[in-house]
């Protein structure tokens, strides 16, 4: 039984690295007694799979797990995994797929983020997504194996706006393989490089007929 799981990753572990959030998810599979799936080989590894990794003190209500389950499970048995859980984590949905399914890592297509705003950040912004908005391009350097090379990110930047009653700005940007936009590239264009350490992403989306969909939403052959 293959499964995608939908979490929140809050305050209390924003600072938990990629590799422990997955151990502690590990863990708390093995505490609810589920019999998860493990690969075949000289060093066999559960089948867990996260859809996007997230940044180190980034917090998130919008995270997916990709788990292989040796068995079928019914609800009463993710109940019993969301009671697992250490506080910080909270097991929002989950939704059974079919086997054959690609990994979700490769289906992700775009992330949706929201960065809290201060007082003194809101009254430039405006103008300052719209001159964004307007670029034909929008060139930021990266540095790689192969050394430092320039990216136009403009096209992957997908929706940018200011909420001016929520006091937020909303992005949702190009996530998944090559075609990124790090959240951080954006704020430094809009002058906010110092504003990271408050970003939240909000929800990972899969790109199917044409449009943006939610993994728990989108549908599957």
């Amino acid at each position: 039984m293959r499964v995608w799981i939908k979490f929140a990753k809050e305050s209390p572990m924003r600072f938990l690295s990629h590799l422990d959030l997955l151990r502690v998810w590990q863990r708390a599979i093995r505490r609810a007694a589920l019999p998860v799936a493990y690969s075949a080989g000289f060093n066999p590894h559960p089948k867990i799979s996260f859809a996007s990794a997230l940044a180190v003190g980034v917090t998130s209500d919008g995270e997916y797990l990709d788990i292989q389950f040796a068995k079928r499970l019914d609800g009463a048995a993710f109940e019993r995994l969301a009671e697992t859980l250490p506080q910080g984590l909270k097991l929002l949905d989950w939704r059974q797929i079919p086997e054959a399914t690609p990994a979700l890592m490769s289906l992700v297509c775009a992330a949706q983020w929201r960065l809290t705003l201060q007082a003194e950040e809101s009254s430039h912004l405006q103008e300052a997504v719209q001159n964004l908005l307007a670029a034909s391009s929008l060139p930021v350097e990266r540095e790689g194996k192969k050394g430092i090379k320039t990216v136009d990110i403009r096209p992957l930047i997908y929706g940018l706006e200011v909420e001016e009653k929520e006091a937020c700005l909303r992005m949702r940007l190009a996530s998944g393989g090559e075609a990124v936009v790090r959240p951080g590239e954006v704020l430094k264009l809009l002058s906010l490089p110092a504003a990271e350490g408050r970003l939240h992403r909000t929800e990972l989306y899969l790109a199917s007929g044409g449009c943006f969909q939610e993994p728990m939403a989108v549908l599957l052959n």
